[in-house]
């Protein structure tokens, strides 16, 4: 089975620490995370590097190319794809763009105080540091998925990483 797990939230809530996590309890499964910061030092050489005018579509199209890869040569495979996926029609152009998996399931990362993004933020590699008020905005437009794009997946989770 092909299995997707989005994997959302704000910078710093701790995507990529649930994403290691979920891997090392999967131990007997085919699981590959493919994380946006990841792939685009890959291509730029620096967390601190983004592609020209901060047009991320250019990271996504070679994440989903990447996808496309794996997902030709192994029949059974998890990919965590980790980026912030902030509201509905970013989820759902996540969605539509990989259309190759037999189950899609949906992450939110939640934290009852946000601001810990910020502290969390401040404890990480100095290159993966993002502008606190970069981070504060995707905390304030962080939105729960609506029916309309609940509808699109097999499974659903909150988890609250504080």
């Amino acid at each position: 089975m092909k299995r997707l797990i989005l994997v959302c939230g704000p910078a710093a809530i701790g995507k990529s620490t649930f994403s290691n996590k979920f891997f090392s309890e999967h131990p007997k499964e085919r699981c590959v995370i493919l994380a946006a910061d990841e792939v685009r030092k890959d291509m730029y050489g620096s967390y601190k590097k983004f592609p020209p005018e901060f047009n991320m579509m250019i990271v996504y199209r070679e994440m989903f190319r990447r996808v496309k890869e794996l997902t030709d040569k192994y029949e059974d495979i998890t990919i965590l794809f980790d980026t912030t996926m902030l509201y509905d029609e970013l989820r759902l152009f996540m969605r539509r763009h990989m259309p190759q998996f037999d189950e899609y399931h949906l992450v939110l990362l939640k934290l009852h105080d946000y601001s810990v993004c910020l502290q969390r933020n401040r404890m990480r590699d100095p290159d993966k540091w993002v502008p606190e008020h970069i981070i504060k905005n995707m905390c304030e437009h962080y939105d729960d998925p609506g029916k309309n794009c609940l509808d699109h997946f097999d499974h659903y989770e909150e988890v609250y990483v504080d």
